[in-house]
């Protein structure tokens, strides 16, 4: 009976190792979008994220695809922080927006959504 628990215990703890679950940070933000391509996202709270893996995608309401980029290189974007990017679509910056109501994706790793929000273009 020992030699059943010790080894149930045994697997438990080693499957609790093995696990390739992978989390998306939670942070809460706040958007803005202009009509020249620009992005604004505020960092209000929750987890610091790492700018070189969180992608910002802009699409139109039926998900046609305005553009998209990375937060930066380098840093930590933490609760306080305020962060800009430009958009690009197909390796061009993207400096106009005729739509009046974008969804912007926050995803992590580029499979992971942090934040999804439907935006009024300013």
């Amino acid at each position: 009976v020992v030699t059943i628990v010790i080894a149930a215990v045994v697997a438990a703890f080693a499957g609790g190792l093995s696990s390739d679950v992978e989390m998306a940070p939670t942070a809460a933000l706040d958007i803005d979008v202009y009509a020249n391509g620009k992005v604004t996202i505020e960092h209000l709270s929750g987890e610091s994220l790492i700018p070189s893996e969180i992608t910002v995608k802009a699409s139109k309401a039926d998900g046609t695809a305005l553009g998209e980029e990375k937060l930066s290189s380098s840093g930590i974007f933490t609760p306080g922080t305020t962060a800009t990017i430009q958009l690009k679509k197909d390796g061009a910056e993207v400096t106009k927006i005729t739509e009046t109501l974008v969804t912007i994706t926050v995803l992590s790793n580029g499979k992971h959504i942090v934040a999804k929000k439907d935006v009024l273009v300013k």
